[in-house]
């Protein structure tokens, strides 16, 4: 690993602890103006999420009233379920369903599932996620913002992971290693430019994990319009499982 990954890693826990570990468990509330653009008001709120770590799975309880949802990438394949189990909508290689969409498309409710899932995983698994097989890393110049100076970590992804795009560029605070920001482009919402902000870090049980996170929109050089935030996530109750 490179000198600026096994800074962050460090900061965020250590690698030890997630090599012993088969899952991740958390409380996640999911709200803002974003979902009812994209057709799904009454999908998300506050949901119980539980992902693998060594392959990318996730189910998040509720989906809606009485129904839960699952993402499992090797399958390819998401599914809305009831209470009992039973498959009330699945989506296949739901990517491909979305290929062509614009900002303004509005999404069906496995397709807002998609988008949901493999983005939680892959927020729950950092920075862990950056060893995972097929990711590369480089570090890139330095940012400055907020009268810090933040270092990137520019993140290669391979196809077999479900990503917002292949190549994202993370921020961590040159002081304390701690995760700031993360940029990146959404293949299946027209590649608007997004700055992802990553704060108020707690510690469960050694693990510090960013609990609040922003999204906002930015320009082509970086700066991130404050002004309004479409998509924010509250993260609580963080637990790794064998």
């Amino acid at each position: 690993m490179s000198d600026l990954l096994d800074f962050v890693i460090d900061r965020h826990g250590g690698i030890d602890r997630w090599r012993d570990a088969s899952t991740i468990s958390a409380t996640v509330h999911v709200h803002g103006a974003f979902w009812p653009f994209k057709g799904q008001p009454d999908r998300l709120g506050t949901e119980t999420v539980a992902a693998a770590i060594h392959r990318q799975h996730i189910a998040m309880t509720p989906y809606g009233v009485g129904e839960n949802l699952e993402f499992d990438a090797e399958a390819d394949r998401v599914r809305i379920t009831g209470a009992g189990g039973e498959v009330r909508d699945e989506l296949k290689a739901p990517r491909q369903s979305m290929a062509g969409y614009a900002g303004d498309t509005q999404w069906s409710a496995t397709q807002t599932g998609y988008f949901i899932s493999y983005a939680t995983w892959m927020y729950l698994l950092e920075p862990y996620l950056f060893t995972l097989p097929g990711v590369t890393t480089k570090e890139i110049e330095p940012w400055n913002e907020v009268g810090e100076t933040w270092r990137r970590l520019e993140v290669t992804f391979p196809d077999s992971i479900a990503t917002h795009n292949t190549v994202q560029t993370y921020y961590f605070d040159a002081a304390t290693g701690l995760q700031r920001r993360m940029d990146y482009a959404p293949d299946v919402n027209g590649r608007p430019l997004v700055a992802h902000y990553t704060t108020e870090h707690q510690d469960f049980d050694g693990l510090l994990v960013p609990t609040r996170r922003r999204v906002l929109l930015r320009n082509e050089k970086g700066a991130a319009d404050q002004s309004f935030c479409a998509i924010l996530l509250d993260v609580s109750n963080v637990k790794l499982g064998r």
